[in-house]
């Protein structure tokens, strides 16, 4: 099951993806991600999975590359930060670039909220979030990757989520799914520095999931 981690530079979405496959926090001091391809097998609801993650780069200077990375996935976390007004104004059209490289096919997706972690800092309030998540018809969870928060949730509903569509053959024209002919984008590798501690303030230690 390949899914994709997308959103803007800075959101979190490597530190997200670390977290969810190794249990640990990674900061975001080494080179931002063009996009790196991981895969984990692991079971959900009592059935196994073979899960195949895309994490990709949200800097302008690869939007290019969308297309590719968004034919890549059956399944989508949309991530912004709470402390960015923009980034979270950013999701709906994100979305419809999803949508459109599709060719019109309905998506799962999950809308994350991350860095709950930092609420002295938030700029985006969880009833904003939920109301997006209404608009988008998708799941809504705010995880923290510092804390380890929600992240496995989140990742568990988009699983759950890909299967409720590949059961009604949703995503899949004319009965045939767009992907069963592509081959993963090209890994690229980047160097991580792992976060010992943080000085960013009080940190909430439980998040919100509808």
């Amino acid at each position: 099951m390949r899914v994709v981690v997308v959103g803007a530079g800075g959101v979190g979405k490597s530190s997200l993806t670390i977290r969810f496959l190794t249990s640990s926090f990674v900061d975001e001091e080494y080179n931002p991600t063009i996009e790196d391809s991981y895969t984990r097998q692991l079971v959900v609801d009592g059935a196994a999975v073979q899960l195949e993650i895309l994490d990709t780069a949200g800097q302008e200077e690869y939007e290019p590359m969308a297309d590719q990375w968004y034919q890549f996935g059956r399944g989508f976390l949309l991530v912004y930060s709470v402390t960015d007004r923009a980034w979270f104004e950013g999701v709906a059209g994100l979305l419809g670039a999803i949508t459109r490289a599709k060719l019109g096919a309905q998506v799962p997706v999950v809308l994350v909220s991350n860095k709950c972690d930092l609420e002295h800092a938030r700029k985006v309030s969880s009833a904003e979030g939920q109301a997006a998540a209404r608009a988008l018809r998708a799941p809504f969870v705010e995880t923290s990757a510092l804390d380890g928060v929600n992240v496995d949730v989140a990742f568990h509903e988009l699983i759950r989520r890909v299967r409720r569509a590949e059961r009604r053959g949703v995503g899949r024209p004319n009965g045939t799914h767009p992907l069963t002919t592509q081959r993963p984008p090209p890994k690229l590798q980047y160097k991580l520095k792992t976060r010992r501690s943080c000085d960013d303030g009080p940190r909430r230690q439980s998040c919100f999931i509808m």
